[in-house]
C-alpha cells in the first residue's frame, strides 16, 4: 500500500534510504554508500506539500518512499528507496506511480528523473516502467544543474543520465 507518511515517520526514511543504497557496492558504486540521504528537512517540506509517498508493509510500517521535487518547471522524482528485502515486490513500481500520478494532477506532462545509465535496478528498471533515456543535447538548463550538483556530491557523470516519461 502507498499512502502519505506520518510526521512521527520522518526520521524512518533516511535509514530506508541507506540501508536500499548498500547494494550499490556490488556494482563497484560504494561512494552511493558514503553520500548523506535526503535530509529530514527536505523530506519533512515534502510531505507538507504533498510530494512524499511511503510503501508500508502488512504491518503499515514504511518499507519504502518516493519524493517529487521541482526542476525548474518539470516534475522530479528525486528520491526512490525500498528497503531489500521488499524489493521485487512491486513497491517501487507503486511508488513511481503514485509519483507520476500526482505530478499529471498538478498539470505536469512528464515526470523526469536522473540515474545511473549501467545499474540494473536503475536506468533499465525505469525503462520497463515508461522512461526513456533523453539525448544530452536535449536536457534544459536546469536539467544541467541538477547533474552538476550530482557530479559535486560524487556521481561519476559519465555513468549518470536523465529520463523522461510521459504522462
Amino acid at each position: 500500500m502507498i499512502r502519505r507518511p506520518h510526521p512521527h515517520e520522518i526520521k524512518l526514511l533516511p535509514q530506508i534510504e541507506n540501508e536500499a543504497d548498500l547494494r550499490y557496492r556490488r556494482v563497484g558504486l560504494g561512494r552511493v554508500v558514503d553520500m548523506p540521504p535526503a535530509s529530514l528537512a527536505s523530506l519533512e517540506a515534502g510531505r507538507r506539500e504533498c510530494r512524499l509517498w511511503v510503501a508500508v508493509s502488512p504491518l503499515n510500517r514504511p518499507i519504502g518512499f518516493a519524493l517529487m521535487k521541482f526542476a525548474g518547471s518539470t516534475a522530479w522524482l528525486d528520491q526512490l528507496s525500498v528497503l531489500q528485502r521488499w524489493q521485487g515486490n512491486g513497491f517501487g513500481t507503486a511508488l513511481i506511480e503514485q509519483t507520476a500520478a500526482a505530478a499529471c494532477g498538478l498539470g505536469h506532462r512528464a515526470l523526469y528523473l536522473s540515474t545511473y545509465r549501467d545499474v540494473p535496478w536503475n536506468a533499465p528498471y525505469y525503462a520497463r516502467r515508461g522512461f526513456g533515456e533523453m539525448p544530452r543535447g536535449d536536457w534544459p538548463h536546469v536539467f544541467r544543474l541538477q547533474l552538476m550538483k550530482a557530479n559535486r556530491q560524487g556521481h561519476p557523470p559519465w555513468r549518470r543520465t536523465i529520463m523522461r516519461r510521459s504522462l
